[in-house]
């Protein structure tokens, strides 16, 4: 009969808290953790050690000595769902297919509820990235359309949603500066430019068919646009290349 390995007690005391700090709980100072775990500085520190890297945690120096827990970043959860990704093979274009598969529903819920607080806010997002295209503000306008897409899947309430489309999005970026590919050229690219501006149309009417709460209509048209937007972005990509966020040619 195989043996389990017996769980270092660093590990125990990491699982413990990490439970503590999502649950919203205040981590003990160092001297009350001591005494509550039954353990050296040394084992502490490790399972200081092992939270601070999962950026659960932020260590406290000086006569504050401790940790200050932090709320779990999409940043964090981004890190780890890219690596096991990536040793599984996932490929970019799995990434455009997963952001196709949860937005449209989202521009769906959105037209069936109909609430005047989510239309305000699309319509406030609408405005500012048409001033944008105005101002012909080339970064702006990139940073601000990457936005829409959180902003679109926020207002659904639903956090599943609002993390999974903050953690595709962390990954599409790691994975083209990990291949040393620009996200953006120093000098504005006319074609890309103007692909933006008709994106920023396309925000338009779909801010119309939730306002009328045409459900069908809002969710076909945002597969549409995004459908068009991986075709636009994956056209000078090898679009089944292995994602790579740890910076390692795949």
């Amino acid at each position: 009969m195989t043996k389990v390995p017996k769980r270092r007690a660093s590990e125990q005391i990491a699982e413990t808290l990490r439970r503590e700090i999502i649950a919203g709980r205040p981590v003990d100072r160092t001297p009350a953790l001591l005494e509550r775990f039954g353990v050296s500085r040394p084992t502490l520190r490790e399972a200081f050690r092992v939270l601070e890297n999962e950026s659960l945690i932020a260590i406290v120096h000086g006569s504050r000595n401790g940790v200050r827990p932090l709320r779990p970043a999409p940043d964090s959860a981004a890190r780890v769902t890219g690596q096991t990704l990536q040793a599984a093979g996932a490929t970019v274009e799995q990434l455009y297919e997963a952001r196709e598969a949860f937005e449209p529903f989202a521009a769906a819920l959105l037209a069936r509820r109909q609430d005047r607080r989510d239309i305000a806010a699309l319509r406030a997002a609408h405005a500012q990235l048409a001033a944008l295209v105005d101002d012909q503000a080339w970064l702006d306008l990139a940073g601000g359309l990457a936005q829409f897409h959180h902003t679109l899947v926020a207002q659904t309430g639903n956090q599943m949603l609002a993390v999974t489309a903050a953690t595709i999005a962390s990954l599409l970026e790691t994975h083209q500066r990990n291949r040393n590919r620009s996200i953006e050229p120093v000098e504005p690219d006319a074609a890309a430019f103007e692909f933006r501006s008709r994106g920023v149309r396309s925000i338009a009417r779909l801010n119309l068919l939730i306002e009328q709460g045409d459900a069908s209509a809002a969710e076909a048209h945002w597969r549409a646009h995004l459908v068009n937007s991986a075709e636009f972005w994956l056209r000078d990509q090898d679009r089944h290349a292995i994602i790579d966020i740890l910076g390692n040619a795949a």
